[in-house]
C-alpha cells in the first residue's frame, strides 16, 4: 500500500504532513530545509481523538491587521470628514474582522493520534468533514491492526441489550 495524505499543519517554521501507510501512520516534520520522519504504529495506537481547538494567539493577530489596516483611515479622520473616514475604516478592518469571528465561531479541528512511542496531530481548518472522515478511517485501521496483532478477527458484536444464545 502507498502513502496517503491525510491531512497538513503548517506553522510559522515547520510543516507537518501525515500519512497513512500500510502499517503505521507517518509523520514528516520539515523545518526549512532538514525533515525527520517519525512513525506511529497502527497495533500501537492507544487513542485517537477528535477536539476542536480555538488559538488565542490566531485570533489577536487577526485583530492586530484590523487595526494596522484601519488606523490609517482614523488618523486622516481626526481632520477631515470623520464619518467618511470611520466608514473606509470599517471597510478596510472588515476582512480581518470577520476573519476573527470565523475563527471564534469555527474553530480548528484537530485529529490527535497517540501511540506508546509518538503522537501524530492532523488540524482542519475548513474542512470539517474530512476531520470526521480521518477520524473514524484512523480509529477503524487501528481496530484492524490491534485485531491482527492479538490474532482475534473483527467478529460483529451483538447489539447491547441483545441477548444471545450462545
Amino acid at each position: 500500500m502507498r502513502r496517503r495524505l491525510l491531512g497538513t499543519v503548517s506553522g510559522v517554521l515547520a510543516r507537518t504532513r501525515v500519512y497513512l501507510a500500510a502499517d503505521a501512520i507517518e509523520v514528516d516534520e520539515i523545518e526549512g530545509y532538514t525533515g525527520t520522519r517519525r512513525r506511529v504504529l497502527l497495533d500501537e495506537i492507544l487513542l485517537v481523538t477528535l477536539h476542536r481547538r480555538r488559538r488565542l494567539l490566531t485570533v489577536v493577530i487577526w485583530l492586530v491587521f484590523a487595526s494596522v489596516f484601519s488606523f490609517p483611515a482614523l488618523a486622516v479622520g481626526r481632520t477631515t470628514a470623520k464619518e467618511a473616514a470611520l466608514l473606509a475604516a470599517v471597510f478596510l478592518a472588515s476582512p480581518f474582522l470577520l476573519g476573527a469571528l470565523l475563527h471564534l465561531a469555527f474553530g480548528v479541528d484537530v485529529v490527535t493520534v497517540f501511540g506508546k512511542r509518538g503522537v501524530a496531530q492532523i488540524a482542519f481548518s475548513f474542512r470539517k468533514r474530512r476531520a470526521k472522515e480521518v477520524f473514524a478511517l484512523l480509529r477503524e485501521r487501528a481496530q484492524e491492526a490491534q485485531d491482527r496483532a492479538r490474532g482475534t478477527s473483527a467478529q460483529p458484536r451483538p447489539p447491547e441489550g441483545s441477548t444471545s444464545a450462545a
